[in-house]
């Protein structure tokens, strides 16, 4: 029921606008933390100043908003400062410096995020990694190399399309990353029909051709399985490491074993596999339901010899949030799953590091 409850307060704040930048709210971030118990619900909203006028009328839509809500008795509103001089913060968002130096060169690692098939939830777990990061403070660039079924726009809430001069392609901003997708170029509705040597000129180009500056690390959804487009893709850039993404199905476990195998022959670093819909977690009772029965992951890790990093629940919230393009990590960065992904990234940091130092010694 709390769940339930926090899910429908979070979609009706999404109609709360903040007059002063013309975005609702949870797009601009000031939806820090809902808990619901017993009908009462208390919301924490973070204002960047502490101006309780400027401020107030944002408080009160929002309290009225979610005093509508059946079964809700009472609504508190706890608001919190953006504090400017914070270092962390300022790093988190500083614009990412560009140059006029168009390709990967000056990012220092690269990450692919792949999957030996589809519908694992590979885009979703690329889209909130690459928040992730950049939560963490790191300037952070998110490749879409998925040409023909590109899903990246639509979970970032992208619908323009990126400037070029002729000489180079921009790349387009959007909660603090740097992004690039074949998605911004062709109309939702427009199959891309191509074949192999179109889809090779269409991932040179977002490679050689955007103007991706300087960065801490790039993130790239790669197409599911383990074609042409995956084999000329790693080829064609330093991949620092690699992730493999799965759900425990016998079927998705199978490709896993296909995917490892791929980055083994072509020397990439493996850094682990994460395990997605690993459970539900019921929102009245908090048991955990096994989606798929139980799960024979570890049993693949271990035989290869691979660290399973993450199990990630079945969260209906995180789907809702990326269909909508509001990433659940940047719009509830307390969010349990989201927690899940801030620890996933300072782990993967650490590993691909470690690979660096490896290779220098």
């Amino acid at each position: 029921m709390a769940e339930t409850l926090e899910n429908k307060a979070l979609h009706l704040l999404g109609q709360v606008m903040s007059e002063e930048f013309g975005q609702n709210i949870v797009s601009l971030g000031m939806v820090k933390n809902i808990t619901a118990n017993e009908g009462q619900i208390d919301c924490i909203l973070e204002f960047k100043d502490l101006d309780q006028r400027k401020n107030e009328k944002i408080i009160n839509d929002a309290k009225n908003t979610l005093n509508e809500i059946p079964g809700v008795t009472k609504v508190n509103i706890i608001t919190t400062h953006h504090r400017q001089n914070d270092s962390t913060q300022d790093q988190k968002n500083r614009p990412i410096e560009k140059t006029h130096n168009v390709g990967t060169n000056e990012i220092k690692y690269i990450l692919a995020v792949a999957s030996g098939k589809g519908g694992v939830g590979k885009s979703t777990i690329a889209v909130n990694l690459a928040c992730a990061f950049k939560q963490l403070g790191y300037k952070t660039c998110l490749l879409d190399a998925d040409i023909y079924g590109p899903s990246i726009p639509k979970m970032i809430g992208v619908q323009e399309k990126p400037l070029s001069d002729g000489k180079k392609i921009e790349t387009i901003d959007r909660y603090g990353l740097s992004t690039m997708s074949m998605g911004y170029m062709v109309n939702d509705e427009n199959p891309i029909i191509w074949r192999g040597l179109m889809v090779m000129k269409a991932i040179n180009e977002m490679i050689e051709k955007v103007n991706w500056g300087k960065a801490d690390i790039m993130v790239i959804d790669l197409p599911p399985g383990t074609g042409d487009v995956q084999l000329s893709l790693i080829q064609k850039i330093k991949i620092s490491g690699s992730l493999i993404v799965t759900t425990p199905q016998d079927i998705a476990l199978i490709d896993v074993v296909r995917g490892l195998k791929m980055f083994e022959k072509t020397q990439v670093p493996i850094l682990g596999i994460i395990e997605n819909m690993s459970y539900f977690l019921a929102p009245d009772t908090g048991k955990e339901y096994k989606l798929y029965g139980e799960s024979k992951t570890k049993d693949v890790s271990e035989k290869y010899d691979y660290e399973v990093l993450a199990n990630l629940p079945h969260d209906p919230l995180l789907m809702d949030q990326c269909d909508k393009g509001h990433p659940l990590t940047e719009l509830v960065p307390d969010h349990k799953v989201s927690q899940i992904f801030l620890d996933l990234a300072e782990i993967l940091m650490k590993k691909l590091k470690l690979e660096q130092l490896a290779k220098t010694n």
